[in-house]
């Protein structure tokens, strides 16, 4: 009697553990469980809008600078924030001859040289901003030489991405890593 009841526990424990989908195991070649519960709900779309209120403030001051081509630069190659913050960044054009129009994106890491050469389709009349903007978290308006603008938006999560400007020609020299910690 006692085998057939703990059989019985045995296999109707087993019948739920698997069954439930929702789990997922490394337990191979009889390795310890390391059960990691996985989520099926969908990730929550980023939105630089969506500030919230409540949330520190990271301000940070960055300059375009250069006159020419090969010497124009951000004034630093790597931006930290904090994960749930609202960045504000003074952002600020500082050359002085007419052609050296500059704008800040923030794009998902590794996508700088797509979102550069879509964004040049785009061209001037819509900011050199792409009609796709599934690799955009911010964009910034063109800045012309002696401009600034003030940009506020809510940092993205936890991650490495990348900021550039997408002027022509300028993607190359003119970027640098995002950091959300």
């Amino acid at each position: 009697m006692k085998t057939v009841f703990f059989s019985t526990l045995l296999f109707v424990s087993l019948s739920f553990i698997s069954c439930d989908n929702n789990y997922k195991t490394d337990n191979q070649n009889g390795a310890e469980d390391t059960s990691v519960y996985i989520s099926e709900e969908p990730a929550k779309t980023y939105d630089p809008q969506n500030i919230d209120p409540a949330a520190p403030v990271m301000e940070l001051n960055l300059e375009a600078q250069g006159n020419s081509m090969d010497v124009m630069a951000f004034s630093t190659n790597e931006i930290r924030v904090k994960n749930g913050t609202t960045v504000k960044i003074n952002f600020r054009n500082t050359a002085t001859d007419a052609a050296m129009k500059h704008n800040f994106f923030v794009v998902k890491n590794g996508t700088i040289e797509s979102v550069a050469m879509e964004s040049n389709t785009a061209g001037p009349d819509k900011d050199f901003i792409p009609e796709d903007k599934s690799n955009l978290l911010y964009t910034s308006k063109l800045l012309e030489p002696g401009q600034s603008e003030e940009m506020v938006f809510a940092a993205p999560p936890v991650g490495i991405y990348q900021f550039v400007c997408t002027y022509p020609g300028h993607w190359q020299r003119m970027n640098g890593k995002f950091i959300v910690e």
